[in-house]
Parts: C-alpha cells; structure tokens; sequence
C-alpha cells in the first residue's frame, strides 16, 4: 500500500509556514476569475493605464521575477552516499575491510573493486539531468508588451509583476497569469495546460463561479498559453511560482523521488540478504568458539560467510539485463530515459492515459456532414456518403466552410484542385467526378494547419473534394466581415461571386437557426418550415450526444457591400450542419484490447468534457456499461477514502486538473496498483512524475512532460506502449531468472559453511573460491539468461503482484535447488577429504558448485519447458556463455599455479567423475521438479501459471 498526501502548490519561496503570506502567494490563492475587473483593479492596487516605473521597480524587488525558482541538482556526494547506503553493499565493505585487518589483501581489493564497479555504474544512471523545471523555465514568454503609466512599451517577460497591464493579440505567448480586462473575439491555445484540443474562447465580462474548473475560467489568459485569434488586454494577477504553470513545477520540485518497483524489490531482498548474512556470521563464530576453535580463523570464516550471501553480480547483471532491453525497445521507437521503467512497466496494472494527442490524433476533423435533405430525414452521413449523395450542395458547405474562415495551410500544404462554383454559371459542386485529389503516393495531401484547429478541420474537409482553399480566396475575396464573438456565436464574411455580393456565415446553430428564413435543397433555397427547425435541432442534438462539436453554414445574396452597422446575418439560407471531433487514433482500441487481455487496465484521464470523454472511451473500448465517468468537481468532493474506491470502478475521469491527476495516481498506487501514467502536455508532468512509470509523447509532447516522464513515445502511437509493456514484462521475468539462477549456489555456499562450522569441520571453501563462483562461473551466463527470448504466453497473464523478487514457487525452487547442490558439495568434500585431505575436499566441493551452477543455467532459462524443448526461441548466447565459464574454471582447476592461489589440490580421474557426476545429479533435480509442475498444471491449474 503506498502512503499518500494530498497534493498542494508548492509554497512560496521565501515564507515560513506560520508565516503571514506574501502578495505573490494571496494573489495566487485569491479567485481572480470570479471577480469583476473593477474589484480586480482595485485590490491589485493598478489602474487600465498601468502601473508606474517606480511602482513597478518596487513590487519586482518585493515579489522577484516571474521566472521558475530552480532546484539545485543532487551532488555527486550525494549519490555516493545513496550507493554506499544499500544494505548488500554494506555487506561487501564491512567483509573487505576485515580481509584488509586480517591482511587478506587479495581478497580485500577483489571485494573493494566490485562495491567501486556497482558504485560507478549507479551514479552514471542517477547523473541524468533533472530539467523539468528548465523545460518549464524555456516555455516563459520572452518579452511581453506592457501598458505603464499609459505608454505601451516591450519588457522582458522576467520583469512582470502584480497589477502590471499586458496586451495580447494574435500569435503571442501570455507571459503571467491574467485577469482579462477587456476582449475582442479571443481565444487561447490552453491544450497542454488544460488537456482539451479546441482552444478556449474568452470573455472578460463573463460570469465565472468561484470553484470553477481551469478549462472553464473564460475571464482569465494563463501563462504559456498561445492566443490562436482575437486580442486583449488583462491584467497579471500572478507570477513566477505563483501562475498555474509555476504550481505545476512546485509539484514536481516538491514530490520526492518514489521508488520503483524493482527498487522496492531490491530493497526488501537486500535487507533479507543483511539479515541472513548477520545471523549467519553471528553463528558461525558463536559454534565455532563453542567449539574451542581459534578467533581469527573463525572471523576469516565469518567473512567468506558474508561474502557468500551476497551475490556481487546481481546489481550489475541486473542493470546490462534493463540497458539491453533499452535498446530493443529504442528500435520500436521507445525511448527509456531512466532503467528501472523497463522492469517497471513490465508490471504495470493500470496505465492512465491522456486523450488529446494521446488517444486521439490532436487534431480536429469532421466525421459527419448534414445537408438540407439530410435534416428532413433527421439524420447526418460520413462526409463522403453525404458527398455522394449530395456533391452540389456539398460544394455549397465547403464554400461557406472555406471562406468564412481564418484558418490557413502551412506553405506549401493545400492541394492542386478546382474552386466551388468557379465555372461557368449555373455550375456548382466539386471538381469533376466528385472525387478529391490523391498526393503522389495515394495517401491524403498533408494537413498543417496556422490558426483554430476547428477552421483548420473545415479546410480540409473543403480540401478534401477537390477545393483548393486559397485559390478559391483568391478568386473570392473578403469585402467585409462580421467576426466571432461569445455573445452572437457566429462569424460572416462577405464576398462577390460572379456580380451578386453574398454572405458567408457560420457558428452555433441554437445561435444561427433563428436567423434562417431559407432552407437549401437540390432544386436550390426553399423557405424554412418549423418541422426543418426541428429536424435540424434533433440532428445537433444527437451529433452532440456523440460528443461531436457542431457548426451550422448558411449564405445570403446581398445588395451591395454592407456597411459597417448593417445586419448581414438575417433571412439566411440553411445550407448544412457538420459534425466534428478530434479523432481516436485508428490503432488504438487494438492496444487497449491487448492490454485487458494482459491484465492491464486502461484509465483515461482528460481535461475534456464528460460526454466527449465517455464517447471516445466508449469508441476505444475503456469505458464499459457499468465503468464510472468522474468529472473534476465530482472528485473535489471526495475524500481520500471516497477516491479509493471510485479509482477502482471509473474508467475516465472529466474536467479534471494537474493536482486531481496527482490524487488519481497516488490513489491507485495507494491501492496496490503499479501505475503508468501516458501524457504529453505540462499538466500532465507531476502525475507522470508521481506514477511508477512516465510515459511521454515524444512529438507532440512537451518538454516538460519529456523530461518528468521515465520514457517517451518517440511515435506517439499508443501501440507502442503494448510492445514496451511485453519487453517489460520480459525484462522482469528474465530478472527473475538471473536471480534464482545467483540466489540457488549462494544459499548452496551458505549451506556449505554453516554445515562445515556446526559438524566442526574445517572450511570446505575459501574466500577466492566463492567470489569465483559468484563472479568467473556466474556472471556470463546470468547476462545470458537477461537476455533469453519471452514466452509466447507472456502477455496472456495478469501482471506480476509479487512484493519481492521471487514468488512463493519461485522462492521455493530456489531453497530446493540450493540444498540439493549443498547437499552433493559437501558429499564431495568428504569423499576429497578422506581421499587427499582438505585441500582436495576443498576442490571438489569447489567443483561441484561451480559445474552444478553451469548446468543449471541450460535450465534456467524456463520454470516450466524441460530443457530440451524451449518454446520461446533460441538462446545463443547462453551456450557461448556456458562455454566460457566452463573453460574459466577448467584453467582455475587444471593450471597448478592458479589452482594454487585458490588453496585448490589436483584431482585423478575418480575424482573429477565423482565432480562432474554430483553436478549433473543437480540438472536432474530441477527438471524432475518442472516435470512435477507440469503434471499438477495438467491436472487442474490450467495454463494460467506457465509463464516461462
């Protein structure tokens, strides 16, 4: 169970908990929203013309700049610190500083060279740069355009303060939190703030609750957002650590680094190892002075014994298995930024996922088209049915949609093709045959859109069937407009085509219906009945039901050129209605299929709108009947214990901020769930952060999300995360495998000695002896089993939920395996001691450990196939490996003066058959072992725990 704190800003720097709160924190907590700008101006202390230099000068010496307080990285002491602290390494210095007090220099700085090697490799991965709050600091606006003292003038953004007056307009960056002032048909890109695809309208006269969401507070521009249209004028209301975005970087500054599960793991089994290898030690002085022996030999003893339980490789081994699995996933275009995600993803239970660019393309496109005869039959059709169907009055829509429209393609993007009703006269509809044109390689041309993603969607619907939009504004261009506004909620443009002086006009229909007098037909305009009306109500209706985002299109001829107070948008005529979403990426439900399958469960987790949300869930197939949907102000309300059991039946949650997102994580974690956590905008970084494992989207994500995420999905494809769960899962069952694999012949030495102690022997092992074996014979093949291919089953199983390493029939077969090849090594040390003496028992018990741990990698490399017959593939390696550590000990037992070293003896023929005999008897135990397994699935337990 994971311990959680409810999330809150970070503090102010500079003020003390029982401190009286600095400006810059009460105007950060104050509902700048909610009140009027009189109100704001007044307590802001400020005025529309601004503040005065002096003021200002002032205030920036008072609160600082409005840049992000930066952390200071962790010192390399530090990390020494962190890697000397771990209890396995701690075992290994204590044991070589008494081989240096006891004058075993050999042994000494074996042991010392590898607490250095483990220490190295930890502090190059620990040394990886921590540069969110960086990333955090290059999204900051530069400069801003500031009203002082009545003067406009361009300052750095650094040099904002509280009560400054700042103009926006169309393209700039908003360089603090503002409480608008006043607006003109403004809108701001607020996607990687607020998690929604459309940008947000804002009205500074808007009515705003108090406890409203942050996607919904109209009246207010937030720092690194981008104004996509429109202007303004606010004033800053918050700086630096104060704005929305310097929250966000106080969460991450302020959430420790949490622990991963592997790290968790490895923990508890060093721990477990300590206290082993303590009473261990303990008993072997405390029999061996009970038997009268000597204190030094016994306390040379004790440290073989120390050295014994630890196995050295492990750390090592365990991080070549993690790098290795990094570069495989880096060729499926998933870049690990940090080694335990691997491992880590590999038994995820929950991956929480953002839908805007996440699940969805990040873009919007229309997906359904309504046309007049359309509305007669109440029904809406995919744009090429109603294309089809309908191609002239199509081309009517795609004129209105691609001329009453601010949008634009990217330089060279639109696509060759004929303008709507540019031909002869009489002519409407698209270029012949009906049929867009294809890029070279028969795909769609590409859609880079400047401008409101909404208008963008309408271009490319207009592209689509053949329209080239700025030929066709060229042909057609702009005489006078109406602009957008919250309060009309439409927008018109005037024209001239072919002599006659028309409208173009688009927007909401509950806003635009009632100025229709005219409803278009094949034939051509027919006056609007009332059952039209309906008709067109109950088509908006249920597109919106699908949480489709609907505009409404209409035209009327002029007399002339209007002036700039005449009503255009009147006895209009109906020409359609369409249909628009920001699409689900097309592989995706494919993904979160295979991850319920898995045992993986998917979470979304958006800014969005309820209904939007729940409709795309339902698309993909997370929300199922029954599945809750939580919105933001639902999960206000809810305690901790309330959050608990929602985050086990909800499937997305709505309307929710950066700190909800938090809660959500650390409830799952609290829960018992390894969670990942899929993002790509800045409010999705302290979550990402919190999670066990990040995942970022490498091209349409931010740098902040990049750089708090453990990896990035160098595609963006939510697919990928399926293949980087299957390599985790491998990594973590191949993990498995290398300890089971050290853990056996360490228990078997542990087994050895104290045996040996207790029976009043002399030592059947030296030191050297043991750290060769845990090290020359050990290491090669372990890293050759980290890199054995996975199971065909591997993604047929629910994630691994084991708090250790090993689970129970894991544990079991190692303590198994270690007493058998415990029991043959001291069967050997006897037979060599009565045969030559110690030194020849000593060697072949050396033997028998060694050869036995060899054998026992073939097989390893599956708890449930016999050796002869592995199902997931080829292993290579691992016969190299085996080869190798064969060859390193045959030098160690047949070259006289190595053999020497090691306090070994020459062996005859008998002997090295008694060896070789005793080792191999331990491969007969572990497959008589599978092969029992194997019966007992058969039996009754199905498939279910042959995991490979």
């Amino acid at each position: 169970m994971e311990p959680r704190t409810t999330p809150s800003p970070a503090a102010p720097e500079g003020t003390a908990a029982a401190a009286a709160p600095s400006p810059r924190a009460e105007a950060a907590a104050t509902p700048w929203h909610a009140k009027p700008t009189d109100v704001v101006l007044a307590a802001l202390e400020t005025s529309p013309d601004g503040l005065t230099d002096a003021e200002a000068r002032r205030r920036l010496a008072q609160n600082g700049p409005n840049e992000l307080a930066s952390k200071p990285p962790k010192t390399l002491g530090a990390m020494v610190r962190e890697q000397l602290g771990d209890p396995m390494v701690l075992i290994l210095v204590v044991a070589a500083v008494l081989s240096a007090l006891l004058r075993e220099w050999a042994e000494a700085g074996i042991i010392f060279a590898i607490v250095v090697v483990n220490a190295v490799i930890g502090i190059v991965q620990e040394r990886k740069a921590q540069s969110s709050l960086e990333a955090l600091r290059s999204l900051s606006a530069p400069t801003a355009r500031v009203v002082r003292g009545g003067a406009e003038e361009i300052l750095p953004a650094r040099d904002l303060v509280l009560g400054d007056v700042v103009l926006l307009d169309d393209g700039s960056m908003v360089p603090a939190d503002l409480r608008l002032l006043d607006s003109a048909s403004l809108r701001a890109q607020e996607a990687s703030l607020t998690g929604e695809s459309v940008p947000s309208e804002k009205d500074a006269d808007a009515a705003v609750a108090p406890g409203a969401p942050l996607g919904d507070r109209s009246t207010m521009a937030f720092a690194t957002s981008i104004v996509t249209g429109g202007r303004g004028r606010g004033v800053v209301t918050a700086t630096g650590m104060g704005t929305e975005v310097g929250q966000i970087a106080g969460l991450l500054e302020g959430d420790e680094e949490l622990d991963t599960p592997l790290k968790r793991k490895l923990a508890s089994f060093g721990k477990l190892l300590t206290i082993v290898g303590v009473a261990a030690a303990l008993a072997v002085v405390a029999i061996g002075l009970a038997y009268g022996r000597p204190f030094v030999p016994l306390l040379l003893l004790a440290v073989s014994l120390a050295i014994s339980v630890i196995p050295e490789s492990l750390p090592a081994t365990a991080t070549i298995v993690m790098a290795l699995g990094v570069q495989r996933m880096a060729r499926h275009e998933a870049l690990v930024r940090r080694l335990p995600a691997v491992e880590t993803l590999g038994g995820a239970t929950v991956i929480c996922t953002d839908k805007t660019g996440t699940l969805t393309e990040n873009r919007m496109s229309v997906v359904r088209v309504a046309l007049g005869p359309d509305l007669d039959r109440g029904a809406a059709q995919e744009p090429a049915a109603a294309l089809a169907a309908h191609p002239a009055l199509f081309g009517d829509l795609a004129f209105v949609a691609a001329l009453c429209n601010d949008a634009s393609f990217a330089e060279g993007e639109e696509a060759p093709g004929a303008a709507v009703n540019g031909g002869a006269e009489g002519e409407r509809g698209p270029t012949e045959g009906g049929r867009p044109p294809a890029a070279a390689d028969g795909t769609a041309a590409p859609d880079t859109v400047i401008g409101d993603p909404t208008e963008g969607a309408l271009l490319v619907m207009a592209r689509d069937i053949g329209v080239d939009p700025a030929a066709l504004r060229a042909s057609y261009p702009r005489l006078a407009e109406r602009p957008f506004d919250s309060d009309r909620k439409r927008m018109a443009t005037v024209h001239e085509r072919e002599g006659q002086v028309v409208a173009a006009v688009k927007g909401a229909l509950d806003g635009l219906l009632p100025r229709c007098a005219f409803v278009m037909d094949d034939d051509g305009p027919r006056p609007i009945t009332d059952d039209d009306r309906a008709h067109a109500l109950e088509v908006a209706a249920r597109l919106s039901d699908e949480a489709l985002r609907v505009l409404a299109f209409a035209t009327r001829a002029l007399p002339a050129v209007p002036g700039d107070e005449e009503d255009i948008e009147r006895e209009l005529v109906l020409v359609g209605l369409v249909g628009m979403m920001d699409p689900p990426r097309p592989d995706v439900r494919t993904a979160v299929d295979t991850c319920r399958t898995a045992g993986v469960r998917t979470v979304m987790i958006t800014g969005d709108h309820a209904a939007t949300a729940r409709a795309i869930g339902e698309e993909l197939d997370i929300y199922r009947p029954g599945d809750l949907v939580v919105t933001g102000e639902e999960l206000e309300e809810m305690d901790d214990a309330a959050l608990d059991d929602a985050v086990r039946r909800a499937s997305v949650f709505a309307r929710v901020s950066p700190y909800h997102k938090l809660r959500i994580v650390r409830a799952l974690k609290h829960d018992g769930e390894v969670t990942a956590m899929t993002g790509d905008g800045v409010n999705d970084a302290p979550a990402l952060k919190a999670a066990d494992i990040g995942v970022a989207m490498g091209i349409t994500g931010t740098d902040v999300a990049k750089d708090a995420a453990d990896m990035v999905l160098l595609d963006d494809r939510f697919t990928t995360i399926v293949y980087a769960v299957r390599e985790g899962r491998r990594v973590h069952r191949n993990i498995q495998k290398v300890v089971q694999f050290l853990v056996a012949d360490n228990l078997a030495e542990i087994v050895v000695l104290l045996a040996a102690v207790a029976l009043n022997w002399n030592a059947p092992l030296t030191a050297v002896m043991i750290l060769w074996v845990n090290l020359a014979t050990a290491t090669l093949p372990a890293l050759a089993l980290g890199v054995e291919p996975a199971s065909r089953h591997i993604m047929e199983h629910p994630p691994l939920r084991a708090g250790t390493l090993l689970e129970g029939r894991q544990a079991r077969r190692v303590v198994f395996q270690g007493l058998f090849v415990a029991a043959f090594a001291l069967l050997a040390f006897v037979v060599g001691r009565e045969a030559g003496g110690d030194a020849v028992g000593r060697t072949m018990a050396f033997g028998v450990l060694a050869f036995s741990q060899v054998l026992r990698a073939v097989n390893q490399r599956s708890d449930t196939d016999p050796v002869w017959d592995r199902e997931g593939g080829r292993n290579p390696q691992l016969v190299w490996a085996v080869a190798a550590s064969t060859a390193l000990m045959l030098v160690v037992l047949l070259v006289p003066p190595v053999r020497e070293a090691f306090g070994g003896a020459a062996m005859d023929a008998w002997q090295w058959a008694t060896v070789l005999g005793l080792a191999f008897l331990s491969l007969v135990q572990t497959e008589a072992a599978k092969a029992i397994g194997r019966w007992r699935a058969r039996r009754g337990q199905g498939t279910a725990g042959l995991q490979g």
